[in-house]
Parts: C-alpha cells; sequence; structure tokens
C-alpha cells in the first residue's frame, strides 16, 4: 500500500449517500415497538415497563452531502478528545487519525466507499469499533448538515454529552443512565447554535441531542441499531419538555457508504434573550448542581407557593404523566445548559490544539476529573509541542504536530490545531468573539485551492487537521 496515495486519496471531494425517508420512519417505529414490548415482557413491574421513546420522523435534508474522508476523521478527532494528564496522549491522537486513514475513499460515481483493505483485510471485532468510530465522524457530518438546513447561516458545534452532563449531575454520571431499570443508555453528543440579532440585540440559542450508530452490515441493521436510539435521544430534557433530537446510522460498505438520519420530534430552542446578558453568562464558570439522574422536581407553580393548581387535583379521568427523562434540566437553569455547552465546546477546541492547561479553565471541578477521578486543582495538565502553520496565502494555525517514520526514509505528519487568531480569542477568554468568528477558517478554505500531497480538513468550529508524507530530511 502506497501511503502517499492514501494520503491524497484523504482529501479527493466525495459524497455522502444520505436517506431519511418515510419508509425508513415506518421501519424504525417498528424496530422500536418490538424493542419496547420486548423490555415490557422481561420488566417486573409496571414501574419498570416505563420506557422513554421517542416516534422517529423523516428530516429534511440533502440526499447527498460534498465530505471527504479527512473531514469524517477530523470530526472523529475532535469529538473524541479528552481532557486527561496521561503522557500517552499525543500517541493515541495519532492512532486515532493513522488507524483509520486507509478506510475511506470516493469510489462508484464519486460515493463515499470503504477502501478495499477496510472491507476485506480487518477482521470482525476489529470491523465492530471501525464502524462504531467511523460512524461517530459520519454522523456529525450529517447532523450539521440537518441543523444548517433548519437555521441556515447558523453554526453549530458538538460536545460531549457525557461531558456536559458531568457538570450538573452526580451519581452514575460516570456510566450511562438508566432510562428504566436494567436498561441504561443516553445519547452522545449535544449539538449547540447560536444565532444573534444585532439589530435587535438578542441570540437564539439552538440545541440538539445527537446519537451515533454504525454498522458494516446492511439497512435492516441500521433499522434496528435506530429503533434502539429512539430510547435513547429521549433520555434529556428540559423539564418535562424533551429536547430536539436526531438519530444518525451508518452503513459502511465497498460499494457505497449511506447515512440513515430520522428526527425525534421536540423542542431545539434552549435560550432567547439580551445578547450582552449571554455573553455574560457564558464569560463565568457554570456552578455544578448535585442534581440526581431520575430525580426530578417539579419548580413551584406561577404564584410561588408550590401547590398544584386545582385542575391538577381530583382528575380521575386524566392519564397518568409521562416519568420526566433522566436528565431533566430545571427550565429555569435553562441559561446553565447553554453556558455549560459554550465552555465545553470551547475547551475540546482547545484540547484538539493541544492547549490542555487553558482547556482546563472552560471545564468545572467535576468536568476536569469526569475521565481519570478526581484531579486536585493544582494538578497542571501537559501542554504538548506547540507549533504554528502558515496556510499558503492565507491564515496561521495553531497546534501541536506528531511525526510517524515510515519505510523508505519518509515520515507522515500529522498536525491538529486551529485558527490562531480564534486560538487568541479563547486564550483570552473571549467566547462571544470566538463565536462571532468561528467558521472563519472554513470560510476562506472553500474558496483556497487546494495543494496536491496534503490533506487539510477545516471545520465550522476553526479546528484543522493536516496530514502530509515528507522526506525524513526534510521534517
Amino acid at each position: 500500500m502506497d501511503l502517499s496515495s492514501v494520503i491524497r486519496s484523504l482529501q479527493r471531494p466525495a459524497r455522502l449517500h444520505v436517506d431519511s425517508s418515510d419508509q425508513l420512519s415506518i421501519d424504525v417505529a417498528k424496530a422500536a415497538e418490538k424493542s419496547r414490548a420486548r423490555a415490557k415482557h422481561e420488566s417486573k413491574s409496571d414501574e419498570d415497563s416505563r420506557i422513554y421513546m421517542k416516534t422517529p420522523q423523516v428530516v429534511d435534508v440533502p440526499p447527498r452531502l460534498a465530505v471527504s474522508a479527512g473531514d469524517v476523521l477530523r470530526e472523529l478527532g475532535v469529538a473524541t478528545t479528552f481532557l486527561t494528564d496521561s503522557p500517552f496522549v499525543p500517541i493515541a491522537q495519532l492512532w486515532a487519525h493513522v488507524r483509520y486513514c486507509a478506510t475511506m475513499e470516493p469510489g462508484r460515481s464519486g460515493l463515499l466507499s470503504l477502501t478495499a483493505h477496510a472491507h476485506k483485510e480487518v477482521v470482525h471485532h476489529h470491523k465492530v469499533a471501525q464502524s462504531e468510530q467511523i460512524g461517530i465522524g459520519l454522523a456529525l457530518v450529517v447532523a450539521r448538515a440537518v441543523m444548517r438546513q433548519q437555521h441556515p447561516g447558523c453554526v453549530f458545534q458538538v460536545v460531549d454529552a457525557d461531558v456536559a452532563l458531568a457538570a450538573g449531575f452526580i451519581d452514575e454520571v460516570k456510566g450511562r443512565v438508566e432510562s428504566r431499570p436494567q436498561t441504561k443508555k443516553r445519547p452522545d453528543y449535544f449539538l449547540i447554535g447560536r444565532r444573534p440579532d444585532a439589530a435587535a440585540g438578542r441570540s437564539t440559542v439552538y440545541i440538539a441531542v445527537l446519537e451515533c450508530k454504525g454498522t458494516h452490515f446492511a439497512r435492516a441493521k441500521v433499522v434496528k441499531q435506530l429503533g434502539d436510539a429512539c430510547l435513547q435521544v429521549q433520555t434529556v430534557s428540559i423539564g418535562r419538555n424533551p429536547l430536539y433530537g436526531l438519530m444518525v446510522g451508518s452503513s459502511l460498505n465497498k460499494s457505497g457508504i449511506t447515512s440513515y438520519v430520522l428526527d425525534p420530534p421536540g423542542s431545539d430552542q434552549l435560550w432567547e434573550g439580551d445578547t450582552d446578558t449571554l455573553d455574560a453568562l457564558i464569560q463565568h464558570e457554570p456552578d455544578e448542581p448535585h442534581w440526581r439522574p431520575g430525580q426530578y422536581e417539579e419548580p413551584p407553580d406561577a404564584d410561588g407557593d408550590g401547590v398544584p393548581g386545582p385542575e391538577a387535583a381530583g382528575r380521575e379521568d386524566a392519564e397518568p404523566e409521562e416519568p420526566p427523562a433522566p436528565y431533566a434540566v430545571p427550565p429555569q437553569r435553562k441559561g446553565w445548559l447553554a453556558q455549560v455547552l459554550t465552555r465545553s465546546h470551547a475547551a475540546a477546541v482547545l484540547l484538539f490544539a493541544g492547549d490542555n492547561a487553558t482547556a482546563a479553565h472552560y471545564l468545572t471541578p467535576r468536568q476536569r476529573g469526569h475521565q481519570q477521578g478526581t484531579i486536585p486543582d493544582s494538578e497542571q495538565w501537559p501542554d504538548y509541542s506547540q507549533r504554528a502553520v502558515k496556510l499558503p496565502g492565507g491564515p496561521r494555525l495553531h497546534g501541536t504536530t506528531v511525526a510517524m517514520p515510515l519505510p523508505g526514509g519518509q515520515v507522515l505528519e500529522i498536525f491538529r490545531g486551529m485558527d490562531e487568531r480564534l486560538y487568541r480569542d479563547l486564550a483570552e477568554g473571549k467566547l462571544s468573539t470566538y463565536g462571532r468568528h468561528a467558521s472563519r477558517l472554513q470560510r476562506w478554505w472553500r474558496g483556497h485551492q487546494r495543494r496536491p500531497g496534503d490533506v487539510l480538513s477545516v471545520g465550522a468550529d476553526g479546528t484543522a487537521l493536516l496530514m502530509r508524507v515528507r522526506d525524513r530530511r526534510d521534517a
């Protein structure tokens, strides 16, 4: 295998086939009902049989999305970067990209497809990990496209759900929360986007939860996976109001990769108000409530006495109220969730660029200890070999480079970083400025002539992944 040609293929434009149809929603709903019936049959009591499930619906998304294999790897890299004091972080980050760089390529009719290597030579148990990881990158590409379609001009960023929820919930936050006893499920990611109205001096924050699936099998397997996902996107809510949710399952094949997406309904508006108020909110570290999964308490009524109104009592014909979602954020704390998600995303892009120390300032103490147990605040996470890369005729990137020696005197060089101007904004605590200009690098890249031999993928969050093969004497 010629690694230089593999790297070049990562840059080649491709199209991702996307399916969101009435038939898909019908098939997934049937699969979800089968899972629900099975769960009820296995439950020991009526209490156990309460299942948090949403009905899947079709979404408005183009049937073909412009993408490259490098874009999928960058999305995966940003989404799976965590804060840790391990000295092996650079090696792990390098492996995350190298392991899958020979996995996808433009195939027949330009469709994004598995390479022959990934299709034939990867054994079964490695295919499971491969499909899960690549499924994350593909789901993020699709989810961003869906949200752009619904909110044109609004840039959405991705936050790991475990990391975000750790700031507010205690007990079981390191595992998967139970949607019912013996069934532990929750979504993978949040997407958060902010739309400012400069003329009115107001801003709106939108939110979606995302569940990612992937398989090497055909459509029937994806349908079953999405049926299970119907139970996972329901586990986070604002009070008793479910959040807007997306489920994306991808079938990986040499003849072409297809991503299937459905939209369980819910509210996608998280916060709306004065722009200055939002700017001030996200500048400060959020508090850490001691909420427990599944123990949501209703806020006092409008009169503030905490007593339910007369219409809520004495109604024998009233249907039993749906139990609150396991992760139910009190309605009066919506601003807190916007604060946590915005700051958690800032930490994620700084981590991707290798600046762990600055990233730690954007996370709460509980979040900082989420991955490896609580670490005292005085401990310092190591940063790694910072460097700058000047793009020809374009901006400078700030980040880290890891090099891997290759046979024949060559070196595979992988740079992970972000637009240097955006990095400075975050390093100086200017979250609102970063948010307004986060997509600046991507807008520049869309009009840039690509350089042969190098792979450069840039995102709407200002992150950049650069991969190239160089002569060892020049590295």
